[in-house]
């Protein structure tokens, strides 16, 4: 029995134009996202350029941005921000963002 897929669009919150200039200008396939939740967490998206379709979206707990660094890496990613010792770009409402990029390190073939 097949299961429905969860569509991610339909859970995306209305981005803001900061973020959508950001992902349309990116030169990476995947612009993260990640706002400060209320427990003290992140909630983190990746969103497809140009469009801003989510293509991912999780939450990371603990130290920013080690937790979020950890949670892409898990995922197969690693985020521009953090491969060059630089700060996540801010974004409206607290929030941070980074281009990311598929680790060439993940055993994933998966091609862009």
């Amino acid at each position: 029995m097949n299961r429905p897929l969860l569509d991610l669009t339909a859970l995306s919150p209305a981005w803001d134009l900061e973020v959508l200039q950001a992902v349309r200008s990116c030169a990476a396939p995947l612009y993260a996202v990640a706002y400060p939740t209320r427990r003290g967490d992140w909630q983190v998206s990746l969103l497809e350029r140009p469009d801003a379709a989510v293509r991912d979206r999780f939450q990371a707990g603990g130290i920013w941005p080690r937790a979020v660094d950890q949670q892409l890496t898990d995922r197969g990613y690693v985020a521009l921000a953090s491969l060059l010792c630089m700060t996540w770009t801010p974004l409206p409402q607290d929030g941070r963002g980074s281009e990311v990029f598929r680790d060439h390190h993940d055993r994933d073939t998966e091609n862009w």
